[in-house]
């Protein structure tokens, strides 16, 4: 009686299901069927990102302006998502439902759902309200719904040399799906009529159901942290919360202002939120204006803009491949600088395309290209394969594990990004007179061809020399988290304090800017 009490108390009934146990030794196909999940870029951002300030205002009649708002209020919608998902996920375990479905599984599965609403997105002749709200929807939770699933590598391994080779496997598959897909949408519009909106919506409904066969099978091929009855009391005995599924009742502003507050303060972390945020701001700018630049400047078609895609990532992988070799024998900054020195060669070239037009356009177009891959594959893969040793940072100072409120910061900075970059880009558009359409066919001044040339090259540049500025000082690295993870692991072992070397409370000092002397959560 007693053993079936304990099994259906509503803490242990699911303790054993398999999104709990480790399944094997994590290698190539394990880390694969991971990074399969990370299709949902392509999926979704392909036609319902890439294309679409061009779709709305080539093919619905929408201004600069009013896309820019769209955008703006969806991301707006999607910081709140990003602070409150990552909050919402870490604390899953209270409730019966969290523990059966997972705290990070939970939000794989609700991938699918919103894989078929993407749908719903490029269709033409509806007001701007159907409009506005859809894709402000859309984007609430397109940036946001993930991140929950990024925090999977620390739940599954300890380990930062396994981590690494996650992040490596997932980005190279999420490369090799994006180059297939990307190629495929490319194909499809170049052989179809250019001014026939009608293929984007059939594009997206073939993603959508990709998307979701990816989305099961990581499900399906990883696993999760199980949350203790210890581990909940030491959380709880934290933050104090009530049982309650309301999220107005569970969480508290100051408490959750509070968490965000205490991460920013670990200096490594707030580095890598000031790299991700510039270089996504630099990627979303980039984005936003790349097709603009291929259509109204250069004079090419649409279709390029696939083809670039294909191309980036097709060649990403090897890059990839390689830097996943390289950072865990040199320190990341020194591959920070190697990226986004490419990057800004880049944006240069872009620049020069756009005032000089030389002949052999195309050539020339795939050789700035070139130089955008390599520097785009890099800082696009470096924060996100560093970002899940972070957390140690703060369970060595806390005692706590918020790789779910980590992730919900660096989310939230990515989202104010693209408010700035978006009202930057279509703001300026708007003020150069950008002329919309509803029928695909129409010619831009000089004038919003200059400001094109200027946000692609100048503005996107700006970004990534923020982005270098503080990746050449980001000193955390693979020695050093490796050092940390052991004392923390000597921590909760019931080591003392007193017992820390010299080095330790260096690196401690080092990466969070906190003396390790002053840490009040572990026996001294």
């Amino acid at each position: 009686m007693q053993k079936t009490n304990e099994e259906h108390d509503g803490w242990n009934e699911y303790a054993h299901k398999k999104i709990y146990t480790p399944r094997g030794k994590i290698g190539i196909l394990r880390s694969t069927g991971f990074g399969m999940y990370g299709f949902i870029g392509s999926a979704v951002g392909l036609i319902c990102y890439n294309y679409i300030s061009y779709f709305y205002t080539y093919f619905c009649g929408l201004t600069p302006i009013e896309v820019a708002f769209m955008l703006i209020f969806g991301r707006v919608l999607a910081s709140g998502v990003a602070l409150w998902i990552g909050h919402f996920s870490d604390s899953l375990y209270k409730f019966k439902f969290g523990r059966k479905y997972g705290r990070r599984h939970f939000f794989i599965l609700m991938t699918i759902p919103f894989f078929v609403y993407a749908t719903l997105i490029p269709i033409t002749g509806l007001n701007f309200w159907y409009y506005f709200i859809t894709y402000s929807v859309l984007l609430a939770f397109f940036n946001t719904i993930h991140l929950p699933w990024t925090t999977l590598p620390a739940d599954m391994t300890d380990s930062f040399k396994v981590r690494t080779i996650m992040g490596t496997v997932r980005a190279v598959v999420g490369a090799l799906l994006n180059t297939i897909a990307a190629f495929v949408v490319a194909q499809v519009l170049n052989s179809w009529p250019k001014n026939d909106p009608n293929i984007y919506w059939y594009l997206q409904i073939g993603l959508s159901a990709v998307g979701i066969v990816f989305a099961l099978i990581t499900y399906y091929t990883t696993w999760e942290h199980f949350v203790t009855k210890n581990e909940a009391a030491l959380m709880d005995a934290e933050h104090k919360q009530g049982e309650n599924i309301s999220a107005t009742r569970w969480i508290r502003f100051k408490e959750t202002a509070r968490d965000y507050l205490s991460i920013f303060k670990i200096k490594s972390f707030r580095k890598h939120l000031f790299i991700d945020g510039a270089d996504q701001m630099a990627g979303n700018l980039n984005g936003l204006i790349l097709t603009y630049f291929i259509v109204n400047v250069l004079g090419l078609n649409a279709s390029v803009t696939a083809y670039l895609s294909s191309l980036s990532t097709f060649i990403g992988i090897f890059v990839m491949i390689a830097a996943g070799y390289v950072i865990n024998k040199y320190a990341p900054r020194y591959m920070y600088g190697v990226a986004y020195g490419m990057a800004l060669i880049s944006c240069v070239g872009f620049g020069l395309l756009g005032f000089i037009k030389p002949d052999h356009l195309v050539m020339w177009l795939l050789i700035v290209q070139m130089f955008s891959i390599f520097g785009g594959q890099l800082y696009g893969f470096i924060p996100a394969t560093v970002f899940p040793s972070l957390p140690v940072l703060d369970t060595l100072l806390t005692g706590q594990n918020r790789a779910g409120t980590f992730s919900s910061l660096a989310g939230l900075f990515e989202q104010g990004g693209f408010v700035i970059t978006n009202i930057l880009g279509q703001g300026l558009l708007q003020l150069a007179g950008f002329k919309s359409s509803t029928t695909g066919a129409v010619t831009q001044s000089p004038a919003v061809q200059l400001t094109l040339t200027l946000l692609i090259s100048v503005g996107v540049g700006f970004f990534f020399l923020v982005a270098m500025y503080n990746g050449l000082s980001f000193k955390a690295d693979k020695p050093k988290l490796d050092l940390i993870n052991e004392e923390v692991t000597r921590l909760k072992a019931g080591g003392k304090m007193s017992e820390a070397s010299e080095e330790v409370k260096s690196v401690t000092k080092e990466l969070t800017g906190e003396n390790y002397d002053s840490i009040a959560v572990w026996d001294k």
